[in-house]
């Protein structure tokens, strides 16, 4: 199977930006761009990937290796998944990430790509609470680029049984939304 990790980096990042800091993508974890963290652990998967950002994004861009970004004039997660699922329409599922979860490991990544071997839909849960990565069989191509707004893959994962995978990264639940949440992953509180 054929499966392709798509990452959201679309969002605007106001939380973080009210909280005194820049966009939280570009934001600094141990000297490098949290989107930095996160594309390294995609990356070392061996699954093709993508990042779906906005057009104004040129920094955000510049992380993104050459072929991946997918360009998107997004209003909210809706419209990003949809692009980015619109863009690799050729494979036989995806897996859905946050650019802001640079804690995720590779291994939580492919733990879910393999559960897409034998189920329609998949999870990351960690401790009882569901997180990220999220995994979709092609089959769920036509709803997933119907999604638009703000309006996330919820409904679509409550469509059909979700295999939750449980896993003990807390990265799968963690993401940078405020400074403080960036302070608090580095352990400089």
């Amino acid at each position: 199977m054929k499966i392709a990790v798509l990452v959201m980096a679309a969002g605007f990042s106001r939380r973080f930006k009210a909280g005194g800091g820049e966009h939280k993508l570009l934001a600094l974890l141990n000297g490098k761009p949290v989107l930095q963290h996160t594309l390294a652990h995609v990356a070392a998967t061996g699954l093709d990937f993508f990042v779906v950002t906005r057009p104004e994004d040129a920094p955000i861009q510049a992380l993104i290796p050459a072929g991946r970004a997918v360009i998107c004039r997004s209003e909210g997660i809706g419209d990003s998944i949809a692009a980015g699922v619109g863009a690799s329409a050729a494979y036989d599922g995806w897996l859905i990430t946050l650019g802001d979860m640079p804690f995720l490991t590779s291994e939580s990544l492919l733990a879910v790509a393999s559960a897409l071997d034998y189920a329609p839909l998949a999870r990351a849960e960690v401790a009882g609470k569901p997180g990220h990565p999220v995994g979709f069989q092609r089959a769920f191509y036509p709803a997933l680029i119907s999604l638009s707004g703000d309006t996330g893959a919820r409904a679509v994962l409550n469509s059909a049984p979700c295999q939750r995978v449980k896993l003990a990264d807390k990265g799968c639940v963690l993401d940078i939304d405020t400074p403080l949440d960036l302070q608090r992953g580095t352990g400089a509180e």
